[in-house]
């Protein structure tokens, strides 16, 4: 039978890192991009129309999916149903008078005026400081979630670098996942309108987020090496318990999502940017969105395997176990 956790907890991670990439991806990306080249009205329109609608209905399913999780911790704890810890205050409880429901509290509070921020601000004409408000508030929704990993068990100065790794694992996850959905619907509008400056348009989109792409894979396997070296132990737990493998196969599924990118930098974007004709534009630019739906694939199989990772015993414990 399936564990509800695991699949809220994957909703919630899936959601939230959409939410905060689609934002990231505003401020750094489209922004920029579609205001030096205001003769793209057609892309701008129906580009911001559906990462708008994505945006809501991620950031909606992400806060509900965050109660559940607060719900079915709280019946964990007090060893009792979910209805039955609603129905008698328990989730309160466990909200106002332990770490996790605290942080969590504060998360939720943090999605919700994160939502405020979206509703008040101008839909085209947002100015630079809403959208760093913004990426600040979804910045510090999503590193949050560090709290509810395995970081928030250990101590002192021990704890303290590990969530700070955890925090930086999930920003970059969110910079280079989450901006993958925004940047498949910016090249693919582009594409279809073919505005006069489209293929610089393209170009300039490609380029930037491939430069954020190199910055957030480099903090992922330093802040991911830090998180190893907390929570695998020696090489045989990788191989030797359950955790190990499933982490083994995140650090592959990591590693073909990296490859696709490197093809992507190192081949099809030079191409883009080339300026070889129409014809060439719309074959390379239909390369790229289909390889960061690959990149997304990916990315969401990551995602899945972290929602089960945090709920099981971290390699080094169960290798202990073992031994």
């Amino acid at each position: 039978m399936i564990n509800p956790l695991i699949v809220v907890r994957d909703i919630h991670y899936a959601t939230t890192v959409i939410v905060a990439g689609i934002v990231f991806f505003e401020l750094f990306i489209a922004a920029p991009v579609l205001q030096t080249n205001l003769r793209l009205p057609a892309t701008e329109s129906s580009f911001r129309e559906r990462t708008g609608r994505i945006l809501w209905i991620s950031l909606i399913l992400s806060i509900a999916s965050a109660l559940a999780w607060l719900c079915l911790v709280s019946a964990r704890i007090a060893a009792k149903t979910v209805e039955t810890v609603i129905a008698d205050g328990t989730v309160w409880t466990v909200l106002l008078q332990t770490q996790f429901g605290l942080s969590w509290g504060m998360r939720i509070l943090l999605g919700i005026l994160l939502g405020a921020c979206l509703l008040l601000r101008p839909k085209n004409q947002a100015r630079t400081w809403q959208r760093v408000l913004a990426a600040l508030l979804a910045g510090g929704y999503l590193g949050a979630l560090a709290f509810a990993g395995h970081g928030e068990e250990g101590l002192g100065f021990e704890r303290n670098f590990h969530l700070a790794a955890d925090f930086l694992h999930l920003l970059a996850a969110g910079l280079w996942l989450g901006g993958l959905i925004p940047l498949a619907l910016l090249l693919a509008y582009l594409q279809r309108f073919r505005e006069e400056g489209w293929v610089t348009a393209a170009c300039h989109a490609a380029s930037r987020f491939s430069s954020l792409g190199i910055l957030a894979v480099g903090i992922l396997l330093i802040t991911g090496t830090v998180n190893v070296s907390f929570l695998v132990g020696g090489i045989s737990s990788l191989t030797d318990t359950t955790y190990g493998r499933l982490l083994l196969l995140k650090i592959t599924l990591f590693i073909v999502m990296f490859g696709v990118a490197t093809v992507n930098r190192q081949y099809l974007l030079p191409r883009l940017c080339a300026k070889a004709g129409i014809d060439q534009s719309l074959l390379t630019t239909e390369r790229l969105v289909r390889s960061t739906v690959v990149e997304t694939a990916l990315g969401l199989g990551i995602i899945t395997i972290v929602g089960v990772l945090g709920i099981m015993a971290p390699a080094i414990d169960m290798s202990a176990h073992m031994h």
